[in-house]
Formats: structure tokens, C-alpha cells, sequence
């Protein structure tokens, strides 16, 4: 049965370990902190070591999912401790990471070295945060170089597929460019915005709270991924920084607004939608529902008694009130069974 080492005990390790348990897989968990690897071995159904040369030999795949600061130490290690495995990480910068490898091992040896990223996470961290579905419908960057084997990259992309992910391929430096845009640059201006509260916020709307959900993040993980990004984020600070400007200096003319606020309706559009496909234009039917258990859970059987999928959803709690207004956003073609069927139930609507 093949042998995976997985060096991180968070989140993505974690995850990592659960789905290649499920798949059939062995995994060892190595982490610096002692009670994190012994939850996340645990936690997969492995209390196993590998401590003497034989036993390394064995190990086919290390998963390198640590903090980025300590990603390409982690890599070169690897590589000389398992000399028969496949060295992947799963970091969130790739273009650093590479050349710091590359100039410490031969070719033959780089050979065995693959980056990845997956783009998924969620808000709670650790092992404790865990599920091996994590990563079902997301994508996950694979960045060969030059020394790449076809067979090792093939193999790499199935472990993923078996996750449940969709694996893109891509060199360094385009993935670099791709999350400074999609991950980093949201990450820093939401934390900017977040950072500007102060004050009476109770007029806070959902427009607020979608724009600085991301910001509640750990500064210290946060602090290496951007800082090791830092050449294909500046340029779009530089960029935000002098759309800003020119507001300003056009005193913020309707035109100018109007300009941006255009331009950010087709930006928007761009924005792939489930599954990486085309972003479909989702009718939304709002709920009034009581604060109390069970409501959510009554009006999804209900929506799965009828056939209707929720695309998605959201929910808003009125200030110092014992209710809610739930969005749910289905397809136009099941709008109208929705509507026929929660209104002859007696909720509340307001489409």
C-alpha cells in the first residue's frame, strides 16, 4: 500500500491526510508541534513513524504543508530524506519556492519536486478544521518546471482528481500572478477596509460584511504568503492606489463613479462560476424566517422534496429583531415551483 509523509499538521495537511485515507492511502503526519501531529495521525488512523533509512525508502509521496516561510527548507529536506518519493507542497507562492530549490539540487534530484496549490480552505484552522471533502469541486494549481517527469506529474493530477479537485496547469510565475490577483490582493483590501472601523457600526449592512468576511485572518500566516508574493502584488496596489487617485482629482465626478462602478460590473462577469464554468445569472427569492432552530433546516427539506438545488445563499439578521431574510438563489426554472410551494406552506416572502 503506497506511503504518503504529510510535514504540516493544519488545515490542507490535515485535509490532505483525511481524503488519501479515504482513498485508500497510508499517511504519517510530521509537524512541529507535537500535539497537532499526534490529532492529525489520529485523526487519519496512523500512529506510525518513519525514523530509519528502510522505512524512508518506502515513503512514495511527501506532502510539504507548512507555513511558506518554511516551505523550500521543508522541500530540501524531503528530498534528501526520502530519497525514493515524489516531493510536492502545497504553498500559496510557487515562482520562490522553485528557484531556492533549484539552486541547491542537481536536475535528477529536482526531478522529484512538483508545486501545487490548492485554492481551498475555510475559516476554522488546525487539524481541528479538517474534512476530507475540502477540496471536492475546487482547483488546484500544478506548476511543473523544467525537470518534470510526465509520469510524476500524471501522477500527482489523479491524487488530486480522487479529492474531488480539478487540477490547472501552469508555470511559477503565471500562478504567482494569478493568486496575487484572486487571493492576495482581496486579502490585503479587505484587512485595509476591516482596518478603517471604528465607531458606530450599527448601521452595518451585508455590503460591509461581504467586503471584510476574509478579513478575521492570521496575521503571521498571511504575513509570509503576501510578503513572499510581494513582486506580483505591488504592481496591482500601484494600479488600485492610482485608480483612487484619479477619483480623487476628479472629485469624484458621477462620470468617474460611473466609470469605475462599469467597470467592475464587467469585471465581476469575468469571475467563473460553479465548477469553473460559465457564471449563470441565478434567480434570488428572499425569505423572512424566525430566529430559532430548525427554520433553515425545514425550508431546505422543503427544497428537497420538491427537487429545487439552492445554488447558494444568504442571510441577513435585522438588528434587534427576532428574525432573518434568507437569499436563496435557485435557477429561473425553479423559481416559480419555489415560490407556489413555500407560499401555500405559509412563509414569508418577498420575491
Amino acid at each position: 500500500m503506497p506511503q504518503m509523509v504529510i510535514i504540516g499538521a493544519g488545515l490542507i495537511g490535515t485535509s490532505i491526510g483525511l481524503a488519501a485515507t479515504k482513498n485508500g492511502l497510508t499517511c504519517t503526519f510530521i509537524d512541529a508541534n507535537p500535539r497537532n501531529q499526534a490529532l492529525a495521525n489520529q485523526l487519519c488512523g496512523s500512529m506510525a513513524s518513519i525514523s530509519t533509512t528502510n522505512e524512508s525508502d518506502l515513503v512514495n509521496l511527501v506532502v510539504v504543508a507548512t507555513p511558506v516561510p518554511e516551505v523550500a527548507n521543508e522541500v530540501l529536506a524531503a528530498l534528501i530524506k526520502y530519497p525514493k518519493a515524489m516531493v510536492i507542497d502545497i504553498g500559496s507562492i510557487k515562482t520562490k519556492v522553485l528557484l531556492e530549490v533549484s539552486s541547491k539540487v542537481t536536475a535528477n534530484v529536482l526531478s522529484r519536486y512538483l508545486g501545487t496549490h490548492p485554492m481551498a480552505g475555510r475559516e476554522i484552522t488546525g487539524p481541528e478544521g479538517a474534512r476530507s471533502d475540502l477540496f471536492a469541486g475546487r482547483a488546484w494549481a500544478i506548476c511543473p518546471h523544467q525537470h518534470s517527469k510526465k509520469d510524476e506529474i500524471d501522477l500527482v493530477e489523479k491524487l488530486i482528481e480522487s479529492f474531488g479537485a480539478t487540477p490547472y496547469q501552469m508555470d511559477s510565475e503565471e500562478h504567482d500572478e494569478q493568486v496575487a490577483l484572486v487571493s492576495h490582493l482581496p486579502q490585503l483590501l479587505a484587512s485595509l477596509l476591516a482596518g478603517t472601523l471604528h465607531g458606530e457600526l450599527s448601521l452595518a449592512g451585508p455590503g460591509l460584511r461581504d467586503m471584510v468576511r476574509i478579513a478575521d485572518s492570521d496575521p503571521a500566516l498571511w504575513g509570509g504568503i503576501l510578503s513572499g508574493n510581494q513582486q506580483a502584488i505591488k504592481p496591482l496596489l500601484r494600479q488600485i492606489s492610482k485608480q483612487i487617485d484619479q477619483l480623487i482629482d476628479l472629485n469624484l465626478s458621477r462620470e468617474s463613479i460611473e466609470k469605475v462602478i462599469t467597470a467592475g460590473v464587467v469585471g465581476k462577469s469575468t469571475i467563473p462560476g460553479k465548477h469553473g464554468g460559465v457564471d449563470r445569472d441565478y434567480a434570488k427569492l428572499p425569505v423572512v424566517i424566525n430566529d430559532k432552530p430548525g427554520q433553515l433546516a425545514a425550508l431546505f427539506t422543503i427544497c428537497g422534496e420538491i427537487g429545487v438545488n439552492i445554488e447558494d445563499l444568504s442571510i441577513e439578521h435585522s438588528p434587534q429583531q427576532a428574525t432573518g431574510l434568507i437569499t436563496l438563489f435557485v435557477t429561473q426554472a425553479d423559481l416559480s415551483t419555489l415560490i407556489n410551494e413555500l407560499t401555500a406552506r405559509g412563509w414569508q416572502l418577498h420575491p
